[in-house]
């Protein structure tokens, strides 16, 4: 493990959801530090999505990914963007951030919820639910609903004919 890694983990360990300035501050400063770092920016983005602080999140988010976050930074940063992008009202660009995220990292539940979100928000309910029951189906472990699994699976295909 890098010192860097160990910096951003201390970071979160003791960020705070009701006071989350000092995680900001903490996570500009080791930007500062490491001001090309892929890891550092994309901590630095998170801390300000943390913060509740979108517009400042988004040029963040890009430099970022300008960077090159690897796989699982990659992903975690597209789910987070694209969920920065529907809180500011920018609906379809949220869908396709979301959308690039399902085409590369099939299967995560956390990118298929935020999709779905960002569907809802942009006025497409019936896409969202498709995807939400295509979910549940696939990853709910439940004999009941097992079941019923092939009339879901046709339902949800129904929703977007």
């Amino acid at each position: 493990m890098t010192d860097l890694t160990e910096a951003i983990q201390r970071g979160w360990a003791t960020a705070d959801a009701d006071a989350p300035e000092p995680a900001v501050s903490y996570f500009r400063d080791l930007l500062a530090q490491h001001p090309r770092d892929r890891h550092a920016l994309f901590a630095y983005a998170s801390a300000l999505d943390f913060a509740d602080r979108e517009a400042d999140a988004v040029p963040a988010y890009e430099q970022a990914f300008a960077a090159g976050l690897d796989r699982d930074d990659l992903r975690q940063g597209l789910v987070q963007y694209g969920s920065t992008l529907r809180n500011l009202g920018r609906f379809d660009d949220a869908v396709t951030v979301l959308r690039q995220a399902d085409n590369q990292f099939p299967g995560h539940a956390s990118v298929n919820v935020f999709l779905a979100l960002a569907l809802s928000s942009a006025g497409r309910c019936p896409e969202a639910v498709r995807i939400l029951i295509t979910l549940a189906v696939d990853r709910i472990d439940s004999d009941e609903l097992q079941q019923y699994q092939r009339a879901l699976r046709s339902y949800a295909a129904d929703l977007t004919k």
